[in-house]
Order: structure tokens, then C-alpha cells, then sequence
């Protein structure tokens, strides 16, 4: 192989001028330009905690424990620069700034899946019995039902839940909406929702599982065949 044509194939990186670690891939290879875009530490963790319902600076830095203030900004700068993540400007006293995907962003999401593929197979499942420990039950009640949502499984659903767990310290209520093939969770409830589940952490599993009747999950209030469209949206169901 002639010089040239070893220098041509080798690819290269160039630091960013930012935080100092963006990795710029000098190399036709579409595996490498898209690591131009997604591969920096962090980027893949951001987009996890805005599809898992996080819209907010602060949250995402408390969610990415070890990312620091100025890796966050300069992240979501280039996301959004990159099309991937929308920022709007939320009137009111205060006024907050709100981050939200893209249908670019979105389409980020099978990459996430097939990582969670990856590692169910080669490191072993998430381990649920962690959850309130190792895991702050938050963290598991919003990422684990927004990966396990299937959109084939929830075409033609139309629905929203507050789940309340009375064991969990960090956080205790939720919402879950589903709608257009895609579910949106928040830490907070919501007005008229169609199901309210008051349950334990353990019992929040069990319905995201399926395998136990819905009523020995926790009290349901609302329709009993709704709260059961909801729970056969998930892929452990």
C-alpha cells in the first residue's frame, strides 16, 4: 500500500474547541461521521433522560452524576445545532428553558434499544432488586417503561396514567402519556388522567411485567381495560 493511500484510510480525530473532547472523525465511513455526532461521553445519556421525560437543565445534570455544568451546555448546544433537540423559552416568574427532541432526536431511540439488546445479553438484566438502593426508584419508574414501550404494541392507543408509589423517598408520583406511538413520562401527576395505579415499587413492576393481574399490582381508579391497553404497550408484558 502506497503512503497516500495509508494516510487516506487511517482516520483521525480533532479536539473540540468547547469542552476540549469532541472526537471530529477525518473518514468517509458513515460509522464514523455519526460518531461525530453521537459519540462524545454523555451526548447517548442526554438523549436517554429526554426520551425518559427529563426537559429541564438541572434535572439532566442531577440524572448524568459525574457530567459537569459546561459538558451539559456545550452538549445540548450541539444537539440542538445538530437538530436533534429543540430548546424553548417558558414565560413565567420564573422563566425556564425546556428541552424536547426532535423527530431527528427521536430517531436516535433504536440505537438506544439495540445498546439495551447488547447489554441485557453480554452483562445480564437490569437488576430490578436494585431499585431503591443502588438505583433511586425515580430513575428506574421513568427509564425502564419508556425502553420497554413497544410502538407497535401501542398503535391505536390513546391513554394516560399517574402512578403514585407510596415507597419511594426521592420522588412519588408520576404520569405516563401515549399517544402517536410514543410514551412520554413525567415526575409529576396530571389532571383527569384516564388510570390512576396507587401502588409499591414492587408492585409498579409487576404491572410493567404482566404477568400478575392488574388489580393485585395496586388500587386502580379509572377503567380497569384501559390500565390493561396501557400495560400491553410494554414489551415485558
Amino acid at each position: 500500500m502506497s503512503k497516500k493511500s495509508e494516510t487516506a484510510a487511517t482516520p483521525t480525530w480533532q479536539p473540540d474547541s468547547g469542552d476540549g473532547d469532541r472526537r471530529l472523525y477525518n473518514h468517509p465511513c458513515l460509522i464514523a461521521q455519526t460518531l461525530s455526532i453521537l459519540g462524545d461521553r454523555w451526548t447517548l445519556l442526554i438523549l436517554r433522560d429526554l426520551m425518559a421525560g427529563l426537559d429541564r437543565y438541572s434535572d439532566i445534570l442531577q440524572s448524568c452524576d459525574g457530567m459537569s455544568p459546561n459538558v451539559l451546555s456545550g452538549r445540548l448546544k450541539r444537539l440542538e445545532a445538530e437538530g436533534l433537540v429543540a430548546r424553548e423559552r417558558i414565560k413565567g416568574l420564573p422563566p425556564r428553558v425546556e428541552y424536547s427532541l426532535t423527530e431527528k432526536g427521536w430517531s436516535v431511540r433504536p440505537i438506544l434499544l439495540a445498546l439495551l439488546d447488547w447489554g441485557r445479553e453480554q452483562l445480564g438484566p437490569f437488576p430490578i432488586e436494585s431499585v431503591g438502593t443502588d438505583v433511586t426508584t425515580d430513575f428506574a419508574v421513568r427509564v425502564v417503561p419508556a425502553f420497554l414501550f413497544d410502538a407497535l404494541r401501542a398503535e391505536g392507543v390513546r391513554a394516560s396514567m399517574v402512578v403514585e408509589i407510596a415507597d419511594c423517598e426521592d420522588c412519588n408520583t408520576w404520569s405516563f402519556t401515549i399517544h402517536d406511538g410514543r410514551i412520554q413520562p413525567r415526575r409529576h401527576g396530571m389532571d383527569t388522567p384516564d388510570v390512576i395505579l396507587r401502588t409499591t415499587t414492587r408492585g409498579f413492576f409487576e404491572f410493567i411485567d404482566g404477568k400478575a393481574p392488574i388489580e393485585s399490582c395496586g388500587e386502580v381508579e379509572g377503567c380497569v381495560e384501559t390500565a390493561a391497553a396501557i400495560r400491553e404497550c410494554f414489551l415485558a408484558s
